[in-house]
C-alpha cells in the first residue's frame, strides 16, 4: 500500500482526529468538543428508525454517516456487537453549495496537508498512487474520482469540472465498504 496516510491523533488539526474516530461509537458532545473551534456548539444525537443515518454539520462544513448493527458489519465485513450504538463509518469534508447551509469549505487542513483547494496532482503527491483515478461523467456530475485504500478505510476525492478548472466537491474517509455504489463497480478498492 502506497498511501502516505498519517493518522497521528496526537496532532492537533480537527480533520485528523475526526478520521480517527472511523468505526467508534459516534458522541455527539465529543465531535462537538473537536470542533468547538469552528464555533459549533452543539451536534445532534443520532435518530433514525432505519439502521443508516446522516449528521452534518454546516459550521464546520461536514457531513458523518452512523450505521447500527447489523448494518455496519454487513457493509465492513466487522463484528460490532452492541444493537444500540451508533458506529461513525464516514466523514465528508464538504465545499460551498454541498448543503442547504454550508456556505464556506471545510476550514482547515486535511491529512498530509491537503486542502479544499488542492489540486488532484497534489493529492496524489501527498497520498502516492491511487488505486483508483478515473474521469466520470453521470448526471449531475463531470469529474475525476481519486481514491486510495489504507489499512481500515477508504479516502476518495471527487474533482468536479467547474469555470475555474477542477474543483474538490468532496473528501471522504469511511471505512472499507461503506462506499456503497463504489463497493460492486471497484471491489478491489472498496469492498472488505
Amino acid at each position: 500500500m502506497d498511501m502516505n496516510l498519517n493518522m497521528n491523533t496526537d496532532m492537533k488539526e480537527p480533520a485528523v482526529q475526526l478520521i480517527a474516530m472511523l468505526g467508534q461509537p459516534y458522541h455527539p458532545k465529543s465531535v462537538q468538543a473537536l470542533l468547538k473551534p469552528y464555533d459549533v456548539k452543539r451536534m445532534p444525537a443520532a435518530k433514525s428508525y432505519f439502521n443508516d443515518t446522516m449528521i452534518s454539520c454546516a459550521k464546520a462544513s461536514l457531513r458523518m454517516d452512523l450505521y447500527r448493527i447489523p448494518k455496519i458489519n454487513e457493509l465492513t465485513g466487522l463484528q460490532y456487537t452492541n444493537p444500540d450504538e451508533w458506529i461513525i463509518s464516514a466523514i465528508h469534508f464538504l465545499p460551498p453549495g454541498s448543503g442547504d447551509r454550508i456556505e464556506v469549505p471545510y476550514p482547515v487542513i486535511l491529512p498530509e496537508g491537503i486542502t479544499m483547494n488542492s489540486s488532484p496532482e497534489e493529492s496524489i503527491a501527498a497520498y502516492g498512487p491511487a488505486q483508483l483515478d478515473e474521469e466520470c461523467e453521470w448526471p449531475g456530475f463531470s469529474g475525476r474520482i481519486i481514491a486510495w485504500r489504507g489499512e481500515g478505510i477508504n479516502i476518495a476525492l471527487e474533482y468536479e469540472y467547474s469555470g475555474e478548472g477542477r474543483v474538490l466537491r468532496t473528501y471522504t474517509a469511511c471505512l472499507i465498504g461503506c462506499i456503497g455504489a463504489w463497493r460492486s463497480d471497484n471491489p478491489e478498492v472498496f469492498a472488505p
